[in-house]
């Protein structure tokens, strides 16, 4: 009797191993094979005064946040924020002086977006996520391309070659469902409005539902959860942080904030109460009130879910009269983005040979000098004085050696 469990157990270990196996040789086939054959979709570049702006709204808004290097060139980047067990993932040098996106046709830019496909017919997992981009917004990002902004002028080095790990390649081929569109149909885009149906598609395009639901699935938007938080990120400073939930429950999600408190959170990033909105979440600030409201309006016709926000992140904590300016820095969230080793520590170099008074005016308001600037503005949670003292204290820091 013995001998014949052992041999059941034997016989279904090895069964799981082929199965093992199996998957684990379909997704390096999906993951590693070559797309070339794959044909270009038929979208040309959209350079009206029009299509130009949608595009530099999409692309400062989705690309740049991957794509942005240390010097707001989109040269590619590190993906800290990506988990570590998925693999180690670079973004491209959009930028680069020979491979970059000016050499490429619409045609290859196009079928990246619409299908993962880059142009040497390798699959990038991370780029197949935007294949809900409507024709015509991938037009109007292809038309901001070709207007050669400087964001694209060329400069810099190729990244290195991302690398999938094994349980990365599961998951992505598995549990996410990733595969590879092998045509390129026609997505059409809704009525820009502020509408429930405009809505879902920005808050499916601009990552929304991937960002702040749970889990793996490549269904999200029908995840009995969806919009609900818990998905893991790292934040500038290494500190685990899961996405919020933003459900309009009223206790665990933004049940309680306006459209106005939503929008001064996207576009501004500070919540009603006076924090910061941390990363890695993007600073959405070249969505007007049309895509905001639209959003909004979409979040409010999906189910409320009570789901308490895990805490995580770097810590921060509510400015006081009395603190002082490098008490400041760290509370508010400064040091996540400014601090020593952070990724934006040369930006204060910015600030050396301004007036006091003018670096306190853009810690309160960016937006205000430079529309569509990814910091946050922290006129609700600092005062004038509180921001002169920290102009001050930004400036030393910028002269320190290293600094």
């Amino acid at each position: 009797m013995r001998r014949k469990v052992l041999k059941g157990l034997a016989l279904f270990a090895g069964a799981l191993l082929v199965v093992f196996v199996a998957l684990v040789v379909r997704a390096k086939w999906i993951l590693n094979r070559d797309y070339s054959s794959v044909a270009h979709p038929a979208i040309a570049a959209d350079g009206s005064v029009e299509g130009i702006k949608r595009g530099e709204m999409l692309f400062q808004s989705l690309c740049i946040e991957c794509h942005g290097g240390a010097d707001g060139r989109a040269t590619g980047k590190h993906l800290e924020e990506i988990p570590a067990f998925l693999g180690t993932f670079y973004s491209a040098n959009l930028a680069h002086p020979e491979h970059g996106v000016h050499r490429r046709s619409d045609g290859e830019l196009a079928r990246v977006l619409r299908a993962g496909i880059l142009p040497d017919g390798r699959f990038s997992a991370p780029m197949s996520g935007f294949s809900g981009l409507a024709d015509q917004d991938i037009a109007a990002i292809l038309g901001y391309v070709r207007s050669r902004p400087p964001a694209l002028e060329p400069a810099g080095t190729a990244q290195p070659r991302s690398e999938v790990s094994l349980l990365g390649a599961l998951i992505l081929t598995l549990v996410s469902g990733v595969d590879v569109q092998m045509h390129a149909p026609k997505v059409p885009m809704p009525k820009k409005a502020p509408t429930v149906e405009y809505g879902r598609y920005m808050a499916r395009v601009m990552d929304c539902v991937g960002c702040h639901t749970e889990g793996f699935s490549h269904a999200k938007m029908e995840h009995p959860r969806a919009f609900a938080g818990g998905f893991e990120f790292t934040d500038p400073t290494g500190t685990p942080i899961w996405s919020k939930n933003i459900t309009l429950d009223p206790e665990t999600g933004i049940g309680r904030w306006s459209l106005d408190d939503f929008e001064r959170a996207v576009t501004r990033g500070i919540t009603p109460d006076g924090f910061l909105v941390r990363k890695p979440m993007p600073l959405f600030a070249r969505l007007d009130r049309t895509d905001v409201e639209a959003i909004y309006r979409f979040l409010q016709s999906m189910p409320k879910v009570h789901n308490p926000n895990r805490p995580g992140g770097h810590p921060l904590r509510k400015a006081r009269p009395d603190d002082s300016p490098e008490q400041l820095f760290v509370n508010v969230g400064c040091a996540a983005c400014h601090g020593e080793g952070a990724p934006f520590r040369d930006k204060l170099l910015g600030a050396v040979n301004k007036p006091d008074a003018d670096v306190a005016a853009w810690i309160l308001d960016p937006q205000a000098s430079k529309p569509g600037s990814p910091m946050p503005s922290f006129q609700n949670a600092l005062d004038r004085a509180q921001a002169e003292r920290l102009a001050k204290y930004v400036k030393t820091l910028a002269r320190a050696p290293g600094g």
